[in-house]
Formats: C-alpha cells, structure tokens, sequence
C-alpha cells in the first residue's frame, strides 16, 4: 500500500472532512474519496462514515489509527532528518496548548524560532487539558503545552511553575489578609472552570479536601474572570490567565501556596521530528530567560 494512502486517512481524521483534506493536500474531493476507498477495499475494513457534519473514523478505524500515525509520523521524521541534514528549511509543527500560553509565550518562541527557520510552518490548536492529550494521541498536534499530570505514556520537558490565585469580587471582604487560606473556600459560592478545560483547580480542591458550593462553570477562563467581577461567586484561577487583567477583581496569593508546573509533551522525545527537537529548545531558552 502506498504511504501517500496513509497521508490521506490522517488528514481526513485532522479535519474531520474529505474536502478539508482535498484543500490540505492540494487533492480533489473525489480524488480523496477514491483513494480512502481503495484502502478501505485492500484492508477489508470500513474506516469512515460520513454524515451533513463530516467525517469520523469508524471503531475500527479508531483501532488501526495509532499505527497508521505511526507510519505517517515516521516517513515525516525521515524526510525532517535528511533535510536537516543539508539544512532545517522545510516542514510543519502541529501543537496543542491553553490559551493563556497562546496568548503569552507561543507569540515570541515562534518569532524567534523562524528568525532561523523561517520555512517551518506553525499551526496551533487552542483548548484544555483532556483536547490537547486527545489530540495527541491521535497524532492530531506533534506537542502539547499544558499541566503536568498522571498520565506517562508520552515524554514530559518541565518547564515552569504558574501559581494559582484567589479572584474575589471588588467588594469581597479580606480584612487586611495578604493571602486567602483554602479553607476559606468551603461552603462559598464558587465558578469553577470545566473539568475537561482544568486539572489543577479540580485536583487542587479534591488533594486538599476542599467543598466550596460549585454553581457555575465556565470552559473559558475569561469568562469566570468576567463572572467574579459581577459578584456572582470566587474562583481560583493561574497567574498566567490573570496577568494584564482588567477586569475588576481582586487577586491574593493562596494559603498554603499552590502551583500548576507547566511543561512541554511529545508522544516520544526520540521519534520527535528535528524541527519539533528544535522548537522544544527554542521554547526551554525562552523560559530560562523570562526566569
């Protein structure tokens, strides 16, 4: 079977779209569809359905995806090693990150890594925690920004730790306090972000026992940033989201002090491309120097 079939399958499955691919790859539409059918047919198997909001892998699709990504993203890295090996000029980077990391590192790692590699392209996809290890799975995005967890099926590059904050309404009362003690949450009305979107707030209140009356959540944090302001509960948010806000909430270190390590992740560090090694560097300098 040739690669370039497997080349088709993953872009139908990162856009979700036998046209999205066709536009992707410089195809036909039914070029796609010919080709996916031909693979389906010396496979024996069927790996798509399609319906009026696009295209999803069948269950034995899913199964055979790791696989076919493997094969995808090795036929990628050699291409990547060998024109390294004349120069790093060409290729792409898929990654995975929150969008407070979007917004304040991604900007100024990626001007300075194509300051030098100025033929990579950069694509990104914004979302939490459980989007971005989804995505990487499904060799969706070739890395993940995001909070260290449990999980050790891929390669963890540590990188920095962002302090988690109180956010209180303007008028909440402090009584001189310089820090909020987490037990002060118990039993307060509280907007708390989306599990799926945040594992540290969750994990931060289930370690430390803590029960605060969850009435709202909010997939953006922004939103709970906007929620608080108008008084209708507290919060705990990072740092990170709450720098350069304008929004009028109060912030306060928390008692005792409370972090979430953020970090860099790839399915495998030794099967990363020579451009995603490089970026991974260009990233570890840019926060050795904001330390």
């Amino acid at each position: 079977m040739e690669i370039s079939k497997y080349h088709v399958f993953m872009e139908v499955v990162r856009h979700r779209s036998f046209s999205g691919a066709a536009q992707a790859l410089g195809y036909t539409q039914s070029g796609v569809s010919h080709t996916l059918k031909r693979m389906e047919q010396e496979l024996g198997l069927s790996l798509f359905y399609r319906d009026r909001n696009g295209a999803y892998l069948t269950a034995t699709g899913e199964e055979i995806l790791p696989y076919v990504s493997q094969i995808v993203q090795c036929q990628d890295n050699l291409r990547q090693t060998v024109e390294n090996m004349h120069d790093l000029n060409q290729g792409s980077l898929h990654i995975g990150t929150y969008s407070s990391i979007s917004r304040k590192w991604l900007p100024e790692i990626i001007r300075e890594f194509q300051k030098d590699y100025p033929s990579i392209e950069i694509h990104f996809k914004e979302g939490g925690a459980e989007d971005i290890l989804r995505w990487m799975q499904r060799r969706e995005v070739d890395m993940g920004f995001f909070s260290e967890n449990a999980e050790d099926w891929y390669d963890w590059i540590p990188l920095t730790e962002d302090p988690l904050l109180a956010v209180l309404p303007p008028e909440y009362v402090t009584e001189g306090q310089q820090e909020i003690p987490l037990e002060e949450f118990n039993d307060r009305t509280f907007i708390i972000s989306e599990r799926g979107t945040d594992i540290d707030i969750h994990r931060l209140l289930e370690q430390k026992q803590i029960h605060p009356d969850i009435r709202y959540s909010a997939k953006d944090d922004y939103t709970i940033v906007a929620m608080v302001s108008c008084g209708l509960g507290i919060s705990i948010l990072p740092g990170m989201v709450l720098e350069h806000n304008d929004t009028n909430v109060r912030t306060l270190p928390l008692s005792p002090r409370a972090v979430r390590r953020l970090g860099l992740a790839v399915p495998s560090l030794s099967m990363a491309s020579p451009a995603a090694r490089k970026f991974i560097e260009y990233a570890q300098t840019f926060i050795q120097q904001l330390s």
